[in-house]
């Protein structure tokens, strides 16, 4: 019983770093996945100031 809590515990030592690491670079593989969404403030930005 009290090895398996342990690996429980561990499993969710390792779910949650997984975790964060997802939530951590979310801008990053979103931009990759889903591609350039541009807000109304950017498209401003791109057509006033030619950035």
């Amino acid at each position: 019983m009290a090895e398996m809590l342990r690996e429980l515990r561990t499993a969710l030592i390792w779910a949650g770093f997984g975790l964060g690491l997802v939530f951590a670079t979310r801008p990053v593989w979103s931009f990759l996945l889903f591609g350039f969404n541009p807000t109304l403030d950017d498209l401003l930005s791109l057509r006033c100031f030619g950035l």
